[in-house]
């Protein structure tokens, strides 16, 4: 008897062990990053990826955008490199970002920074959709030819912090 309740208890967790597995992502041949389970992926014509998980809980949101700019802007990782060493080419990456987030986000805070010797903008950015407010925090970078946007939105005030600090510091990159 007692087996056969194990049995049953094990056949109701088990699906909720595997989902919540952490997933190692590798979104180019040379970044990765882990997601807390794996994500939803969506392919945008051969140019974009988009990496989503939503937890279970639904207090963040975990996103990683990736897209070719050599396909979608014929951009070369040279003079993408180039272009990364003056300072526009990062106030334009943040007027273009704050524009698909929409009219009613406001920028908390703003830093370049860097991190393995990859220069990246970190934005801090409130939102408010529908009476609900939340707030990303979002690194920006170039690497090669890709263009990666890596965001935790927090969607309410309990939101665990340390899921947020796992996620951005599992980024990794590889020569």
């Amino acid at each position: 008897m007692k087996s056969i309740i194990f049995i049953g208890v094990l056949a109701i967790m088990l699906p909720f062990y595997v989902s919540a597995q952490e997933a190692k992502i590798q979104l180019t041949p040379k970044v990765s990053i882990v997601f807390p389970e794996k994500p939803t992926v969506r392919e945008m014509q051969g140019v974009t990826t988009i990496y989503s998980v939503r937890l279970a809980d639904s207090t963040a949101n975990l996103n990683v955008v990736v897209s070719d700019l050599e396909k979608s802007a014929g951009l070369s990782a040279e003079s993408l490199e180039t272009e990364q060493q003056n300072p526009v080419f990062w106030e334009q990456v943040e007027a273009g970002f704050m524009a698909q987030v929409g009219q009613s986000a406001t920028l908390l805070s703003k830093q370049i920074i860097e991190r393995n010797n990859k220069k990246m903008l970190q934005l801090l950015i409130s939102n408010e959709r529908n009476g609900k407010k939340s707030e990303l925090t979002v690194f920006i970078f170039v690497d090669g030819v890709y263009s990666f946007n890596i965001g935790y939105t927090k969607r309410t005030s309990d939101a665990p912090a340390a899921v947020k600090d796992k996620f951005f510091s599992s980024l990794q990159f590889t020569n």
